[in-house]
């Protein structure tokens, strides 16, 4: 299992925090997403035989929170 912390544009509420735990954690292999509004940051933790970063980094750009 990785871990990896991603910095986001424009997480501004709880709201914002739910829609990406939903939409990352739907990504196959992930285990766990804890999304901060308060430091626009994402933790995600993921097995590495079915998900990677190219795939993390898509999941939350689908889901409006780009990384940078």
């Amino acid at each position: 299992m990785r871990t990896d912390t991603y910095t986001v544009d424009n997480i501004h509420c709880a709201g914002c925090e739910q829609t990406i735990k939903t939409l990352v954690g739907d990504v196959a292999g992930v285990y766990e997403v804890d999304p901060d509004h308060r430091t626009n940051q994402v933790m995600v933790a993921y097995d590495e035989s079915q998900a990677n970063d190219t795939i993390i980094r898509e999941a939350l750009t689908s889901s409006g929170f780009r990384p940078t």
